[in-house]
């Protein structure tokens, strides 16, 4: 079996499960007592406290790409299937096409509406009337890891955190290959019953170890142990048309977006659809006996606040402002030479 999953596994396409671990999965399995020594990064938590931490999945990020790639074919199909429409009552010659042609122009007709309407249908259930994101929430209290799946009774699956099988995951998109923070539960026998993914992926297998190593801290340590300041939350889930756009331009082009006109015109474009589609979903609601296991202590020291947009600056002095711009930079330039030291382990 391959080491690699597909770039939309967990969300278009579905992780393959009911399977033992395979050999890369065995080999490099994330311990949690063994630390990573490079700094500790952010990859989309939205609340932290000293009761739990929580993060956004990793298709958070691309939400809005499904009707977005969706929306262009199914228009290009809309317009052949109208031409074609109109073609069978079109005389040719002064005269009205035959039978034959009659039919087959029908048959066509249909057969692109069909597939119009699954492009729309296939959208639909993946970027519109679902949920705006589906949280991971780490409670370092009763040591739990609950993974959001909907509103209602049973729509949270969770999991002891001493149980949890943690891998960096391997992606590959055509030539371009990508890494994920990525969990699978198994059950007795060691088949895997559930796989999830936690924040952002990167191109760099360091950096989410790095991602990895501020929940390990978290869970295992301390809040404390984290770099809060000179980090603070940066990710927002609130579906407003800026936000969409923050996010989707800097999901295109690295935050570089409004330097490079491709990028902000497509990161525009996407952020459109993210924003029409998210409009349209609910907000995830955790369940009444998750909450009364998550309660934050009033004077609780390590409590963030949550920002109303991504990015949002809003609170942070010029002073600290630049101290997190350095740790971020440091941060980066610790993944890189680790990236070089260590190259990727490889599977069958």
């Amino acid at each position: 079996m391959s080491e690699y999953s597909r770039i939309f596994d967990g969300w278009l396409t579905r992780y393959k499960l009911n399977r033992l671990l395979n050999k890369y999965e065995l080999e490099n399995r994330l311990e949690l007592d063994d630390a990573i020594t490079i700094p500790s990064i952010d990859k989309g938590v939205t609340k932290f406290n000293g009761s739990f931490a929580e993060y956004v999945d990793r298709y958070f990020f691309w939400r809005g790409w499904a009707a977005m790639s969706c929306v262009v074919p199914a228009a290009i199909c809309l317009y052949f299937a109208l031409q074609m429409g109109l073609l069978i009552y079109t005389p040719i010659d002064g005269e009205l096409p035959s039978g034959e042609l009659f039919f087959a122009g029908w048959i066509v007709t249909v057969l692109i509406s069909l597939l119009i309407i699954g492009l729309c249908v296939f959208a639909i259930k993946k970027d519109f009337f679902c949920y705006t994101h589906y949280p991971i929430r780490f409670n370092r209290k009763n040591r739990k890891v609950y993974i959001f799946q909907h509103n209602g009774p049973g729509g949270v699956i969770d999991i002891d955190w001493e149980k949890s099988y943690w891998i960096v995951g391997k992606i590959r998109d055509g030539w371009h290959s990508s890494y994920d923070l990525r969990c699978h539960i198994l059950d007795n026998d060691g088949l895997i019953r559930h796989t999830f993914s936690v924040g952002g992926e990167s191109s760099y297998r360091a950096e989410i170890l790095q991602h990895w190593e501020m929940i390990r801290r978290y869970m295992e340590e301390s809040p404390a142990a984290l770099p809060f300041p000179p980090l603070h939350l940066f990710t927002s889930t609130e579906p407003t048309l800026l936000n969409c756009f923050l996010i989707q331009v800097g999901a295109v082009s690295g935050f570089n977006g409004l330097k490079s006109l491709p990028y902000l015109v497509f990161g525009s474009i996407w952020a459109f659809f993210r924003w029409i589609s998210q409009k349209t979903c609910r907000t995830p609601r955790w369940p009444a006996e998750v909450e009364a296991v998550c309660q934050i202590a009033e004077d609780d020291p390590y409590r963030l606040p949550e920002p109303r947009q991504t990015a949002e600056r809003d609170g942070l002095t010029e002073e600290e402002f630049l101290q997190e711009i350095d740790y971020i930079r440091s941060a980066k330039e610790a993944a890189l030479a680790y990236e070089q030291a260590n190259p990727v382990p490889s599977g069958p």
